[in-house]
């Protein structure tokens, strides 16, 4: 009789601790904090139905999409760096892409870098700017309908990791501004005649590894200005267009240690409008600092405020920005080991949805795939070989 209401005893008692423990367990929930006094969600839900891989060859990068034969449906074009390749994949119906064209090294040349997609020649179709970063030289390839021609080339100073377009001085012909791997300056060519793709160059100093170059108006004075990221020293750097072709650069993140080398300095910058209230922003991923932070733009040249948001794992390999559209909110996208996070901005902070990718999801870019008017991600899975095409709505 002593011993069976013994066990009872210790039974209840067990029963009652385990009680106590789990309570006590599931009601410390984890925070995330931010340089604003705003918290950082995130949902672990991974839905996979919207996403799909296309094989890309070794070490893809900057995928890019338009619709390159004006059959209604969006193309993609891709870098295939280890294999020294370009690779066109023609859109079809359904969210179908299928290989099309793919132009080897001996046209690419050794380690093509990145692409720019601009009508080079005004005939309505997107042709290829190529930065090869492993020959030192820019191409014009041009899009004549069912394919691409390697039409000519430019030898330059740098070995181009990155490439922009746009008409910085407004004078009606294409302008090309470079980023490069290694060196302190990054290179802006003037266009004097595009049809024989000639330019003036002309170099803005710059601290070390001044790569990723970026485009948009950060002083909102109706001027193209130009951003980059310093890896070396941890900076984040943009030059003021002032016109008459001259520019003033400008810290928006000022060099961490000088003359000494950070550990997480930035690879990667991205302009958008992220609060709605008429300035560009500037979002900037860290793959060692285990974060994203974005600096509020003052319409002015300054920078207003400050945001953290913290990697849930690894660190961002990879990011995209896209201001308020039709159908989505302000968004980024940023890239983690195996699978990437929407991020979209409340009331609450910045809420991350999980989603899925390859290895080191890079150059993601917020484009329409599939012309359905909804904003969907491409992006590069360079350490695994393949491109991801994430469809919207998120």
């Amino acid at each position: 009789m002593y011993k069976s209401v013994l066990k009872q005893y210790l039974l209840i008692t067990t029963i009652f601790v385990i009680s106590l423990v789990t309570t006590s367990c599931t009601s410390k929930k984890p925070t995330l904090k931010s340089v604003t006094d705003q918290p950082t969600a995130r949902s672990e839900k991974i839905p996979d139905n919207n996403y799909t891989e296309l094989d890309a060859g070794s070490g893809p990068l900057s995928p890019l999409s338009a619709d390159f034969n004006n059959d209604g449906y969006n193309d993609i074009a891709v870098i295939s760096h280890g294999d020294s390749q370009l690779r066109i994949f023609w859109g079809g119906p359904d969210k179908t892409f299928k290989p099309g064209p793919v132009y080897g090294k001996n046209r690419v040349g050794y380690h093509p870098g990145k692409i720019a997609l601009v009508d080079w020649n005004g005939d309505g179709k997107k042709d290829i700017i190529l930065a090869c970063e492993g020959t030192f030289m820019i191409q014009l390839w041009i899009n004549t309908g069912e394919g691409f021609q390697n039409k000519t080339s430019v030898k330059v100073p740098m070995n181009a990791k990155s490439i922009q377009c746009g008409d910085f001085d407004n004078d009606g012909l294409w302008d090309v501004v470079l980023g490069s791997h290694q060196g302190n300056y990054i290179l802006l060519l003037w266009g004097i005649d595009n049809k024989k793709f000639r330019f003036y160059s002309q170099p803005i100093k710059a601290n070390p590894m001044a790569q990723n170059v970026e485009i948009g108006d950060w002083n909102n004075d109706g001027r193209t200005d130009i951003f980059w990221v310093e890896k070396r020293l941890g900076s984040v750097a943009v030059a003021l267009n002032l016109g008459n072709r001259k520019f003033k650069k400008i810290y928006i993140k000022k060099p961490g240690i000088p003359h000494g080398i950070v550990k997480d300095g930035p690879e990667y910058v991205k302009i958008a409008d992220l609060d709605e209230d008429g300035c560009q922003d500037a979002a900037v991923p860290l793959e060692v600092g285990k974060a994203c932070y974005i600096y509020y733009g003052d319409c002015k040249g300054g920078v207003a405020r400050t945001e953290k948001i913290p990697a849930p794992e690894w660190g961002y390999s990879g990011i995209a920005a896209v201001g308020r559209g039709i159908n989505h909110p302000p968004m980024l996208a940023l890239g983690e080991e195996m699978k990437l996070f929407i991020a979209t901005k409340t009331q609450k902070g910045w809420i991350l949805n999980k989603k899925p990718a390859g290895s080191l999801p890079r150059d993601l870019i917020f484009t329409d795939l599939n012309g359905d008017g909804i904003v969907d991600l491409l992006f590069a899975n360079s350490a695994s070989n393949t491109i991801g095409l994430l469809y919207g709505p998120f």
